[in-house]
């Protein structure tokens, strides 16, 4: 009887084993037919959820129509902006998607498309600020989202060593937080600031930035050496872009042509 339970419990053993081994192999870093897309679902216009909870934008437009190219599947994964480089590097992703700003720091650690398109860092702030200079933001609150390249440029810029930075998980936070006086300004990308000033008809007014960004688009990002499937999305861009498809979408969510693709 002990026996049986003996090899009984091996097979057990054996099985999950080769179940974890299944797994593994197939959370890798390059899926055959699924593109699994990391992002923010909370980061209007590039991806954010609707009134119905699905989760649309200007990005999520982009990468359907990569995918359909491709013959490929899209799986939208949401992700902690804050621990977006742990969740690609452990496989969990296939890519990070979701108006992700290059700069050197990204560039050294991740695998990046060529830019796609392009905003500008600018202040958000209430309509009855006095503030009207960036100088004036000294001594001030200002909002950005953890982990973003408005973030990193902040800290990292004159004008962010005399600032109180204060980190959101989101935008919309830290718009909601602006409007009710909690901080004196958001540092944001003109992406989202616009996007968000004209759709929800905020009393915001914009403040443009003075050697601070770093960023030269935005760009999409691979594990390291995932050079397979870095090149077959980004020769789909080209292909999508010579045929106006990248056009449309742009002008749909923005209103006129923002794309930075060169045809190839």
């Amino acid at each position: 009887m002990n026996k049986k339970i003996m090899i009984l419990g091996v097979i057990v053993i054996i099985g999950v084993i080769a179940g974890l081994m299944f797994l593994g192999a197939n959370k890798g870093e390059n899926r055959e037919n699924t593109l699994v897309m990391g992002l923010d679902d909370s980061f209007p216009p590039m991806g954010f959820r609707n009134e119905n909870n699905e989760i649309v934008g200007f990005d999520i437009d982009v990468a359907e129509a990569v995918c359909d190219r491709l013959g490929m599947e899209l799986k939208l994964q949401q992700i902690s902006w804050a621990a977006k480089e742990q969740e690609l590097n452990s496989g969990n992703i296939d890519c990070i998607w979701n108006g992700f700003a290059l700069n050197e720091e990204r560039a050294a650690t991740m695998n990046l498309t060529d830019p796609y398109i392009k905003g500008e860092l600018y202040f958000i702030l209430k309509n009855d600020s006095k503030i009207k200079d960036q100088e004036e933001l000294r001594g001030k609150k200002v909002g950005v989202q953890a982990g973003s390249v408005q973030q990193s440029d902040l800290e990292q810029s004159d004008l962010g060593k005399d600032l109180e930075i204060v980190q959101y998980s989101d935008f919309l936070t830290a718009f909601m937080d602006l409007e009710t006086g909690g901080i004196d300004a958001v540092c944001a990308s003109s992406l989202i600031g616009n996007y968000l000033i004209t759709s929800k008809n905020k009393d915001f007014i914009t403040m443009d930035s003075r050697d601070i960004s770093t960023s030269r688009g935005c760009v999409i990002a691979f594990k390291l050496g995932n050079d397979e499937l870095k090149d077959k999305i980004q020769n789909t861009l080209y292909e999508l872009k010579k045929d106006g498809i990248l056009r449309e979408i742009s002008e749909k969510w923005f209103g006129k042509d923002m794309i930075l693709v060169e045809e190839k």
